[in-house]
Formats: C-alpha cells, sequence, structure tokens
C-alpha cells in the first residue's frame, strides 16, 4: 500500500463517545476514510459484509456477538479481513485468543493516537501488529498454560459464550449450529479443560484473567 491511497477503515465499540472519538480522530489523519461505524457485534458482521474496507479497527467485548464470534464469523466469509483489535485488556491471553482467531494486530485502548495510526497502517499494509510478550518476574506465571491453547477456535468462541453465561441452545443460536453441536463443543471443552461445570470453567477464566 502506498503513500497515496486512502486506507478505508470500518470502527466496532459498543460505547458511542469511544467510536465516536476514534472515528473524529481517524478522520483528521491524511489518507484514512471511515466507511462504517457499528455498535456490536452482529451489525459489524453484516456492515463489512456489504461494505469493502482496509482495515476492521474492532473492540472485543461488545453486546449481541462478541469481538471473537465476530472475528470468526467475518473471516469465513472474507477470509482476507484484515482486522486489528482495539481492546482496554492487557492480559496476553486475550492477545493470544485474538491472534489465533485470525486477527491481525491488537492494540490497547490506553494507546496514544501516534501509536493507533502506526498500527492501522501496518495491519493495512498487510503486516500483524501485536504487543511482545513480557518476560514475568515471577517464575511460576512462566510455567501458567493459557487454557485456550488446547482448543480449535470454535472452542474458544463457545468457552467464551460459555463464560459468559450462555446455555447451550442461545449458543447454538448466536454460532448458526444445531444444540447437540453446541453441546458437543461444551463437552469437548469440559474434557479438554478436565472441567466438571460451567462454574468450573467460570472460575477457570477469571483466574487466568479472560473474564471482562
Amino acid at each position: 500500500m502506498t503513500n497515496n491511497t486512502t486506507t478505508k477503515i470500518i470502527i466496532a465499540d459498543d460505547h458511542a463517545l469511544m467510536r465516536q472519538g476514534i472515528a473524529t480522530m481517524l478522520r483528521a489523519e491524511e489518507h484514512f476514510e471511515i466507511v462504517g461505524e457499528c455498535a456490536d457485534g452482529l451489525e459489524l458482521v453484516d456492515v463489512v459484509l456489504h461494505q469493502p474496507a482496509d482495515v476492521i479497527l474492532m473492540d472485543i467485548s461488545m453486546p449481541r456477538m462478541s469481538g471473537l464470534v465476530a472475528i470468526d464469523k467475518i473471516l469465513t466469509q472474507r477470509s482476507n479481513a484484515k482486522i486489528l483489535v482495539l481492546s482496554m485488556h492487557n492480559e496476553i491471553e486475550y492477545v493470544e485468543a485474538m491472534q489465533a482467531a485470525g486477527a491481525k494486530g491488537y492494540i490497547l485502548k490506553e494507546s496514544s493516537q501516534e501509536t493507533l495510526v502506526a498500527a492501522i497502517k501496518t495491519v493495512a499494509g498487510g503486516r500483524t501488529c501485536f504487543p511482545q510478550k513480557q518476560p514475568s518476574a515471577d517464575p511460576a506465571a512462566e510455567t501458567h498454560i493459557n487454557p485456550l491453547s488446547v482448543l480449535t477456535r470454535r472452542e474458544r468462541e463457545v468457552f467464551f459464550l460459555v463464560a459468559a453465561g450462555n446455555t447451550s441452545k442461545q449458543i447454538g443460536e448466536l454460532l448458526s449450529m444445531s444444540l447437540k453441536t453446541a453441546e458437543n463443543h461444551r463437552s469437548n471443552i469440559y474434557k479438554k479443560l478436565n472441567l466438571k461445570s460451567s462454574a468450573e470453567l467460570v472460575r477457570m477464566a477469571g483466574k487466568a484473567g479472560l473474564l471482562e
């Protein structure tokens, strides 16, 4: 992508002031064009499928459809979509989960305007932009196993939906799968993580810093 090429951006964040503030800031940048603003995951998926964009700048904590599920649905139909996650969560588990899901970058909401602009340009240019994992001073922390690392992409989606309190029926509806398939994914997650209930899954997610 050359410096004279306009970068078309779609922004998704359920906080209107945050979304509008980012849009205003990016419109002031040369060669940036905001082609869509979305308030939730469902709206984002619909807009992406109908509006071409070079970069999708999205939060992962949104109503109606989580960012992780939205990423999967977008990439299923737009495999070349360049997604840059904008999040308040700095835990490495979130970064790893979004990277594994297919996002091209991850940046914190507390980042400066210059950092955000640079990240958008990096992702638009076909490169990735993820924070470097910092070594821990606690030796025990280095042996921490991310529970998401043993799950498939679909199982990670189900994991987050279970952690959010959704029933198997609701998960099936959100992910467009049958009740039996949703229950099978749930069962596989429990087996892989050695869990017996959704309560234990929530506790594990909390200890790993995966709950909002």
